[in-house]
């Protein structure tokens, strides 16, 4: 079976069975709007449904990025400096399991309706899975191929880039595949909490105003999103590992 035969068939089942349960069932459009009457909020309100995705994905992806350059670099200085991950752990470990909502609501506190508090929330959230990762990735590098290189004479760069970095390029695409579809989910929460742009916003606005049809609107769109970019992730990752193994 080919790869996009099974989110075609994903597509075409759930509205599908939506319906069905429509017919089945007669829910109240309150409760549970008809496809039709969510198709219709798509087309009459794309405009401003484009304008708050693309406030979203800006957050996630500059987020991401910085929580890449942090992972990265935290990565690196545990390879080349022995016991740093011993001294890094425990604080990375109380750092991770702060509850993130309670660090939101401070930040907001601190920073106002702002970027950085979004930026902080899609950094935390998305920052651990690249570290541990990239961690664990590194640490597979061939000990006999790093022996032969330190014999050579090898720099430090030149140990990384050609024993370490390639055996670690496999854990740190799949990393992208769990983290980088959870910096969508953060950005949305972070706009949860406090936003007057952004899909949060519109799903805390729809759900005050009691507009279901909007609110499911709005999830199918951000679910849209994130299936995009979970399939963009392992498109490239399949591109890299054929190069590389080529």
């Amino acid at each position: 079976m080919k790869a996009p035969l099974p989110f075609l068939l994903v597509l075409l089942a759930v509205p599908a069975a939506w319906q069905l349960a429509i017919w089945c069932f007669e829910p109240k459009p309150a409760f549970l709007p008809p496809p039709a009457m969510v198709a219709g909020v798509l087309w009459t309100e794309r405009s401003a449904l484009l304008g708050h995705t693309l406030v979203t994905l800006g957050e996630a992806v500059l987020g991401y990025a910085i929580a890449n350059v942090f992972a990265l670099g935290c990565a690196l200085f545990c390879f080349h400096v022995g016991g740093a991950e011993r001294v890094l752990a425990p604080w990375l470990v109380a750092l991770k399991n702060v509850p993130f909502p309670t660090v939101a609501s401070i930040l907001v506190v601190v920073m106002g309706d702002s970027l950085g508090p979004k930026l902080i929330v899609v950094v935390l959230v998305t920052f651990f899975p690249i570290l541990a990762n990239l961690n664990k990735g590194l640490k597979t590098a061939d000990p006999v191929l790093i022996d032969r290189l330190r014999t050579l004479h090898a720099t430090r760069w030149q140990i990384f880039r050609k024993a370490a970095w390639p055996a670690a390029i496999p854990f740190y695409l799949a990393a992208h595949e769990i983290a980088f579809t959870g910096s969508i989910i953060a950005a949305i929460v972070a706009e949860w909490l406090f936003a007057q742009r952004g899909l949060g916003f519109l799903i805390v606005q729809a759900s005050t105003q009691f507009r279901t049809d909007r609110l499911f609107a709005v999830t199918l769109v951000a679910s849209v999103v994130a299936m995009l970019v979970y399939g963009l992730v392992g498109l490239a990752e399949r591109r890299v590992l054929r190069w590389q193994r080529a």
